[in-house]
């Protein structure tokens, strides 16, 4: 999983003006930890840090949730991806990479994801917003990490497009949302508050950060 270290004014910067800089960051670091707090227990968690593993924050993720930890280094986030799912399956068959900034995003889909590398070498999670939430690959790793247009509407087409060339079918998994813009907030919100009514809770510190910001926009 991919995650920075959540400082106020660097992380979820597309959230301001409508969040303070210092309540972006708070929501972010909330759903950082809701997410290693739920595959901690099932799944062998990597955490691709920026700017660097030894940032005390992530080690005090790393003692807290009992996650490993790994440089994203430099370059763009193709390149950061890259050498992300190269550690990974250094040790391991199968690797899944995700962004913290899906906090919703279940154990199920984790799961599904590695069952899917079974069969697939490649395996990718839509995103709403035209990207993806989540990409799952196993050797040897495919071309779609260079020349990509990241943080554009475009990466999910230009991704599909590069796997045809490359002759690899995908598997794909249920379509899912990021959380960049305030619009994307809303949906958080009702999302929450709906798996709330039907008795699920996977979010605890998500919930309370969002209910603080409601109290004080109150």
């Amino acid at each position: 999983m991919f995650a920075r270290v959540p400082e106020p004014g660097v992380v979820k910067t597309r959230l301001l003006p409508t969040l303070a800089a210092a309540d972006a960051a708070r929501l972010y670091g909330a759903f950082t930890e809701d997410l290693c707090a739920r595959l901690v227990p099932h799944f062998r968690l990597v955490l691709a840090c920026s700017p660097a593993p030894e940032h005390p924050y992530f080690g005090a993720l790393a003692r807290r949730f009992g996650c490993e930890l790994t440089a994203q280094g430099d370059g763009d986030l193709g390149a950061r991806m890259r050498r992300a799912a190269g550690a990974v399956l250094a040790t391991a068959p199968r690797a899944v990479l995700i962004g913290s900034d899906a906090p919703t995003v279940g154990v199920e889909a984790i799961r599904s994801a590695f069952g899917a590398l079974r069969r697939a070498r490649v395996v990718i999670g839509p995103s709403v917003d035209g990207g993806y939430y989540l990409l799952g690959v196993r050797p040897p790793l495919p071309p779609i990490f260079a020349r990509m247009p990241w943080g554009s509407a475009r990466v999910l087409a230009r991704t599909l497009a590069a796997l045809r060339r490359a002759r690899i079918a995908p598997g794909v998994l249920p379509c899912w949302y990021d959380v960049d813009t305030p619009a994307d907030v809303a949906l958080l919100r009702r999302h929450l508050d709906v798996l709330a009514t039907l008795g699920a809770r996977p979010c605890p510190r998500t919930v309370r950060v969002l209910r603080r910001l409601r109290e004080v926009a109150a």
